[in-house]
C-alpha cells in the first residue's frame, strides 16, 4: 500500500519527467512567446483530469478500475474500456523507453545502439513493476527529492550564468488563443493520463479521503517547475530559437559554463531526466499491468512477465 504522500511523488515526479526536457508548450504549435500561458491552460486542465480521478478513487474505495467501469458500463464494455486504457499505457511506456535512447543517441552518444540504452531502462521498469506500488512509491520519494534539488539549482545558474537575455515575454497574446490551446494539447493529455495513473493506483492508497488535495497539489508544484523553466528558456534563448530544438532545456543547459565548477551542466541534467523516465516507465507498466489484469481478472505480476 502507499499513501497520499507518496501517491503525490508518484504523479509529480512523472509529469515532470515527461515535461521539462521536452518542453512540448515551446517545441509543439506555435505559441511562441506565449508558451507560458499555454502551461498555465494545460495545468488548470491537468488538476481538473487527476482531481476528478482522485474524487472518483475516493468515492469508490477497494474499487479497481476495471469494476469501476464494468458498474458503469457492464461486464463487456467495462472490460474492453480497462483493455485499451492499459494498451494506451504500454504504448506510451514503450514511447518513453524509445524517446530516451533518441535524445541520448542524439546529443552524447552517436554510435551506441539504440537497444543497449532501452534495455536498462525497460530491466528496471520491469524489477519495479515487480515490485509493486508500495516500493514505487518509496523510490518515487528519494527520486523527486533528488530531481527538486538539479532543478532549483539549475534554474539559478541558468539565471545567473546563461548567456545575455534575448528576449522577453511580449507582446502578450499577440497571435490570438489558438497558438496557446494548441501548444497546451501535449501538456494537457498527460494530465488525462495522470488522472488515469490516479484511478489505476486509487485502491493501492491509503486515506482516500487526502487524495484530492494531494494530486491537486503534485500539479501545482509540477506545473510551477515547467512555468519556471518554460520562462527561463524563453528570455533566454529566445521564443523562435526555443521552438526549433528538439531539447530546449538541454540546448540552454550547454550554454551554462562555470570554470573549476561545473562545464556540462546539460550532462547533469540528462542524468536526472534520464532517471525521471525510468521511473516514468516504471509506473506506466505498473499501471499497464494493473488494468490488463482488472480486463483479464489475471495477477498483475503474471500480466507484467507476458508485458515485458
Amino acid at each position: 500500500m502507499i499513501n497520499p504522500r507518496q501517491l503525490f511523488f508518484i504523479i509529480a515526479l512523472t509529469r515532470i519527467s515527461a515535461l521539462l526536457v521536452l518542453l512540448p508548450v515551446v517545441t509543439a504549435g506555435n505559441a511562441l512567446q506565449d508558451a507560458w500561458i499555454s502551461v498555465i491552460v494545460a495545468t488548470v486542465v491537468a488538476i481538473l483530469f487527476v482531481w476528478l480521478g482522485a474524487y472518483l478513487a475516493m468515492k469508490h474505495p477497494g474499487k479497481s478500475l476495471g469494476q469501476f467501469s464494468r458498474d458503469l458500463l457492464g461486464k463487456t464494455g467495462g472490460a474492453i474500456t480497462t483493455g485499451l486504457l492499459a494498451i494506451s499505457f504500454y504504448v506510451l511506456c514503450l514511447i518513453r523507453t524509445r524517446l530516451v535512447s533518441l535524445v541520448i543517441i542524439s546529443h552524447f552518444m552517436p554510435k551506441t545502439p539504440g537497444w543497449a540504452l532501452a534495455i536498462p531502462v525497460l530491466l528496471t521498469a520491469f524489477y519495479g513493476a515487480m515490485m509493486g506500488p508500495d516500493t514505487v512509491g518509496r523510490a518515487s520519494e528519494f527520486l523527486f527529492t533528488v530531481m527538486a534539488l538539479i532543478i532549483v539549482v539549475s534554474m539559478v545558474m541558468f539565471y545567473v550564468w546563461s548567456a545575455e537575455r534575448v528576449a522577453g515575454l511580449k507582446p502578450v497574446l499577440s497571435r490570438g488563443l489558438r497558438p496557446v490551446f494548441g501548444a497546451a494539447v501535449p501538456a494537457a493529455f498527460l494530465g488525462l493520463m495522470s488522472g488515469l495513473k490516479v484511478l489505476a493506483l486509487g485502491r493501492f492508497t491509503t486515506e482516500k479521503e487526502k487524495m484530492p488535495k494531494a494530486m491537486t497539489m503534485a500539479l501545482l508544484i509540477s506545473g510551477l517547475a515547467l512555468l519556471a523553466t518554460t520562462i527561463n528558456v524563453l528570455t533566454a534563448l529566445g521564443p523562435a530559437q526555443a521552438q526549433s530544438h528538439v531539447t530546449p532545456l538541454l540546448a540552454l543547459a550547454s550554454s551554462v559554463f562555470i570554470e573549476g565548477v561545473l562545464e556540462r551542466l546539460d550532462l547533469v541534467l540528462m542524468a536526472s531526466w534520464v532517471l525521471g523516465v525510468t521511473f516514468d516507465v516504471t509506473a506506466l507498466l505498473l499501471s499497464s499491468s494493473i488494468l490488463f489484469g482488472d480486463s483479464l481478472g489475471a495477477d498483475r505480476r503474471k500480466v507484467t512477465v507476458v508485458l515485458f
